[in-house]
């Protein structure tokens, strides 16, 4: 099985939150499929906000925070763009984080779509969104996108917003379609960098 590297991005401002817990629970499900997976909770990095003087710039940019950001899209094969659902759009906090990147930083790479909201209301909405961003830097949105509420987490009823594990249930049907996201982004991975490509970038970076 040729293996493969997924940065997947947890885009709430909240520590611990649920879109956190949905991200981290997709890049399990790709590290069984060969993905060398890592997380990037905004939450916790610290990223500047986007500069309109820096954006067109071919210099680096001056905050290393965001350089190691931008570093870690570049060096993945593939994506996870996880969002809370604010206003029936994704945050504000997922977008200035992708105005920090090159508009081609996601050329060649398929990207996985999800949310999470309070109530169902505007959820899949915030997918769609992102679909036009991904296609802006140069990637291609699986098709299947997963959508969750608070009551699809273990501990957690329907209505509580603050309490309980952030843990997806595994007995749930959200995590069959976490199930099928994930191998339709392996499966497109592999076939849109191609084998050969991944080897060779698994052998430089050993």
């Amino acid at each position: 099985m040729t293996r493969f590297r997924t940065l997947c991005v947890a885009g709430s401002p909240s520590r611990g939150s649920h879109t956190r817990a949905l991200v981290a629970h997709v890049g399990r499900l790709l590290e069984r499929r060969g993905s060398e997976t890592s997380l990037a909770d905004l939450a916790e990095l610290g990223l500047p906000p986007s500069h309109p003087g820096h954006y067109w710039s071919p210099e680096p940019h001056p905050v290393a925070r965001a350089r190691e950001f931008i570093d870690a899209v570049r060096a993945s094969d593939a994506l996870v763009l996880g969002t809370p659902v604010y206003h029936s759009g994704y945050s504000g906090l997922l977008k200035s984080a992708v105005d920090l990147l090159p508009r081609d930083a996601f050329e060649g790479r398929a990207v996985a779509l999800v949310s999470h909201a309070g109530g169902p209301r505007g959820s899949a909405g915030a997918c769609e969104q992102l679909r036009q961003v991904v296609k802006a830097l140069g990637g291609w949105a699986v098709p299947l996108q997963v959508s969750t509420v608070t009551a699809d987490f273990a501990g957690n009823p329907a209505g509580d917003f603050t309490s309980g594990r952030r843990t997806l249930d595994e007995a749930g049907p959200v995590h069959a379609r976490c199930e099928e996201l994930a191998d339709q982004l392996a499966v497109f991975t592999r076939a849109m960098r191609g084998a050969g490509a991944l080897e060779d970038r698994a052998g430089a970076a050993a």
